[in-house]
């Protein structure tokens, strides 16, 4: 049951957030389909409010396949491990934000809004990353059972 919810809560957790904040916002009933592709906020929103379920089910394979895995090994490691790690997803954010900003800008439009694209798209990336790996790590805290330590010379319920 915990791997099953180390798998389907992280990504759940992150893409409830994100869908609350498209959902209430002003704009959410004016969405269209035909939006997406321009390059704007409104046409992220429309690509997340149309592919939600297909970007739910790739984000469940990647927590599966890749995530978790890794994030076990990481667990594993010392501080100075942990520390790269987190260089090196913050790297690969700024990758993968670079990539989609670069795929989705219209030249015509100048680099001030391709730099705004790539700002925005690393925000979403590291927010997601930052809320999937504090779930995760909430699942991986241990309960610490506290002993209580029965005094001898008390009487209870077994040595009387």
């Amino acid at each position: 049951m915990k791997k099953l919810l180390q798998v389907l809560l992280p990504p759940f957790v992150g893409f409830a957030v994100y869908f609350l904040m498209v959902r209430y916002s002003s704009f959410y009933f004016s969405l269209r389909i035909d939006e997406m592709g321009q390059g704007n906020l409104l046409a992220f929103m429309a690509f997340y409010r149309y592919l939600l379920p297909l970007l739910f089910t790739v984000s469940v394979l990647t927590q599966l396949l890749i995530v978790i895995p890794v994030y076990r090994k990481v667990m594993k490691k010392g501080g100075a491990g942990k520390k790269w790690a987190a260089v090196f997803l913050v790297f690969v954010c700024l990758l993968f934000a670079a990539g989609i900003s670069y795929a989705i800008w219209d030249k015509n439009d100048g680099i001030h809004h391709l730099l705004k694209l790539f700002t925005f798209m690393t925000g979403i990336q590291l927010g997601y990353w930052a809320i999937n790996l504090f779930i995760l790590r909430l699942l991986g805290w241990k309960s610490v059972e506290i002993k209580k330590i029965e005094d001898p010379k008390q009487p209870n319920a077994t040595n009387l």
